[in-house]
C-alpha cells in the first residue's frame, strides 16, 4: 500500500511540473511583437503575471494577455501595471492603449472604467493624461469618486487626467505613443482612431464622434 501511495504521490508531482505556470491571479502575458517586458525584463515566452507586476512594450512590441474570462491586447508603447481589488484582478494604465475583452476593469490616474458584462469589449487610450474610452461592443462605466459615466456601444469620450510616469519601461528607440501611431491606429476601431489622432496630433481638436470631458467627469 505504501509503495502504491508513493508511487502515485510521484505521478502526480510529475504531472503537475508539466503544467503552465500560472499567477495567482490566473493571469498569462505573451509577446506579440517587439519587446515585451514584465518588470523591466524581457519576455519571450508565455509568462505568468501576479499583481504588482508592470508590463510594458516597446515602439515597435504589442502583447496579449489572457485572463479567467476574458483577454487585453496591449499595443506599441505601452505600460500598465497589473493590480487586484476585492479579489478581482485589475490594471492600471499608465499609459499607451489597452483593447480589453471580459470583465477587467482598467484604472487610470483618478478613473476606472469598469465593463458592464463579460461580452464587453472596449478601447483605453492614455496619451499624456488625454484619455480616450471607447466601447466596442457592450457598455463601460467611467467611474471617478464622485460620480459615474456610461459609455455605450459605438460611443467614445475623452477627458483628461494626468499620472505620474511609470517606473520601469521596455527599451524602446524612442519615446511616446507618437512613436507607434500608425501601428496602434491600427488595432482600433474607427471613433477610436480619429480620438486618438485628435489627442496626439492636436489635443484641442474635438470630433462629432466623441463627447469630451462631460460634466460628469
Amino acid at each position: 500500500m505504501n509503495i502504491r501511495r508513493s508511487f502515485l504521490a510521484t505521478g502526480l508531482v510529475a504531472s503537475m511540473a508539466c503544467l503552465p505556470l500560472l499567477g495567482t491571479s490566473g493571469v498569462i502575458l505573451n509577446r506579440k511583437a517587439g519587446t515585451v517586458a514584465v518588470n523591466g525584463m524581457p519576455v519571450i515566452a508565455g509568462s505568468a503575471i501576479l499583481a504588482g507586476d508592470l508590463v510594458s512594450t516597446s515602439n515597435t512590441g504589442s502583447a496579449r494577455m489572457v485572463f479567467p474570462g476574458g483577454s487585453v491586447i496591449a499595443a506599441a508603447n505601452t505600460n500598465f501595471r497589473m493590480e487586484s481589488r476585492n479579489n478581482a484582478n485589475q490594471i492600471r494604465l499608465n499609459s499607451g492603449l489597452v483593447n480589453v475583452s471580459g470583465l477587467l476593469s482598467v484604472s487610470v490616474n483618478t478613473r476606472t472604467i469598469v465593463p458592464a458584462t463579460a461580452t464587453t469589449n472596449f478601447i483605453v487610450f492614455d496619451n499624456a493624461g488625454k484619455v480616450v474610452v471607447e466601447a466596442k461592443a457592450g457598455s463601460v462605466a467611467v467611474k471617478t469618486a464622485t460620480g459615474s459615466y456610461t459609455v455605450h456601444t459605438g460611443e467614445a469620450v475623452s477627458f483628461s487626467d494626468s499620472q505620474a510616469a511609470p517606473t520601469a519601461a521596455a527599451s524602446s528607440s524612442g519615446g511616446g505613443i507618437g512613436v507607434a501611431t500608425v501601428a496602434v491606429l491600427a488595432t482600433v476601431g474607427v471613433i477610436a482612431a480619429v480620438a486618438i489622432h485628435d489627442v496626439t496630433s492636436n489635443p484641442n481638436t474635438n470630433t462629432q464622434q466623441i463627447v469630451t470631458s462631460p460634466s460628469q467627469l
